[in-house]
């Protein structure tokens, strides 16, 4: 599977758990290792050769925020 497939923009994350961009913005840290309850890890990923480097936020972080609301 391409790895591509699992980072979302925040407009992206905030539809598929139906909060505001904001709410995404608020619980964003950066990338570490582990998972953080209540938080969604991001990178700055350049996903495609014309494109510029933007946050992308790891889509089972974002699901998991969604059991837990």
């Amino acid at each position: 599977m391409n790895s591509i497939n699992y980072w979302l923009s925040r407009r992206e994350a905030a539809r598929k758990i139906s909060v505001s961009v904001d709410s995404i913005q608020r619980r964003a840290i950066w990338w570490q290792d582990e998972p953080v309850p209540g938080k969604l890890r991001y990178k700055l990923l350049k996903l495609g050769e014309n494109t510029r480097r933007e946050r992308r936020f790891f889509e089972p972080d974002v699901e998991a925020l969604l059991v837990l609301n």
